[in-house]
């Protein structure tokens, strides 16, 4: 095992399980919000939460190899520290397999959306497409063409003041 300055190695571990808690708290503030607007989520689909579950467990897994470096455990509690840290760490590393999976599904998703427009659009990742109301599409269209002349407008502005 690396042996690194317990004193670093307990605050990059304290560091971790912060920024985890932080991670699933926004998370589940973000879930709170798309349910409050009538999507359904699931919480393993979230990567702000599997994020902050990845963070926790190596931070655990910080703590684990610290005590075990620093003889910080007996040897009679060998049996079970060892294997404890040992499931941490392969939990950590299928978490970070979901993260990277629910990653690669999204970016595919976003590529499948944008390459071929319809009118259909998914009311949350991971669910099935619905359509619509009439009025919400004319108002996307609305917005879309109001952002377009701001743009174009931008573009002549900008084009006008480089020569």
């Amino acid at each position: 095992m690396i042996h690194l300055d317990p004193r670093f190695t307990a605050i990059i571990s304290i560091l971790f399980i912060a920024m985890g808690l932080y991670n699933i708290y926004v998370g589940q503030k973000r879930m709170r919000a798309m349910r409050s607007r009538g999507d359904k989520v699931a919480w393993y689909k979230q990567v702000g939460i599997l994020t902050g579950i990845e963070y926790s467990l190596l931070g655990v897994v910080l703590l684990l190899n610290l005590g075990i470096s620093t003889s910080l455990f007996p040897d009679s509690m060998a049996a079970i520290v060892v294997p404890l840290y040992t499931i941490v760490l392969v939990l950590a590393a299928a978490v970070l397999l979901l993260i990277l999976l629910q990653t690669l599904a999204a970016t595919r998703r976003r590529a499948r959306r944008t390459s071929t427009p319809t009118a259909r659009t998914t009311v949350s990742e991971g669910t099935e497409p619905q359509e619509r109301p009439a009025d919400q599409r004319a108002t996307q269209i609305r917005h879309r063409r109001e952002r377009r002349k701001k743009a174009a407008a931008a573009r002549r502005r900008q084009s006008g003041r480089a020569r």
